[in-house]
């Protein structure tokens, strides 16, 4: 369990960082903490920007705060649809399944898991993603043709974000 001080510690760290949305379990406690989107914007009133931090029990149904009606659990899913015109093919994103730095390859200097062009089954790994030493390989989740690399290499990802485009099979 958390003291108050360790709380209140780690709210204000996630309030000045870029991540929107923290979520920890150690198997004795949860902790899930969601930035309010409207204080990012022009208009919000400065004061509003600490994030909310709810029970992860809360968020048992869809039309939890942050959670879309497709999302069971408040998760995003490990990817998405993506509509970019209504005449063009039906893209899907394949989306960050944690925060963390985005690798292209496995070590440096090695070629990339994929590039523009490359097809993917669901079990080919297409990235790493390295939060404090701790490496998580990304796999596609689809069959397609990658159309885009929606990152850099080195770059930080929020949870959530889309990391590759890809035009199914």
């Amino acid at each position: 369990m958390f003291t108050k001080q360790e709380l209140q510690d780690i709210i204000e760290l996630i309030g000045r960082s870029p991540v929107q949305k923290f979520k920890y379990s150690d198997g004795t406690a949860k902790l899930l903490i969601v930035k309010d989107n409207a204080a990012l914007s022009p208009k919000a009133d400065k004061r509003s920007s600490k994030p909310a931090v709810e029970p992860m029990a809360d968020h048992a149904e869809a039309g939890a705060a942050g959670a879309k009606p497709s999302e069971p659990d408040g998760e995003h899913p490990a990817i998405a649809e993506k509509n970019t015109e209504a005449d063009a093919p039906k893209l899907i994103e394949i989306v960050a399944p944690t925060i963390g730095t985005f690798y292209a390859s496995a070590e440096q200097g090695a070629a990339p898991y994929v590039q523009v062009g490359d097809r993917v089954t669901p079990e080919k790994v297409v990235c790493v993603l390295e939060a404090m030493k701790l490496f998580t390989e990304v796999s596609a989740k689809v069959s397609g043709e990658i159309v885009e690399i929606a990152v850099e290499n080195g770059q930080f990802v929020e949870y959530g974000q889309p990391l590759f485009i890809v035009k199914p099979e």
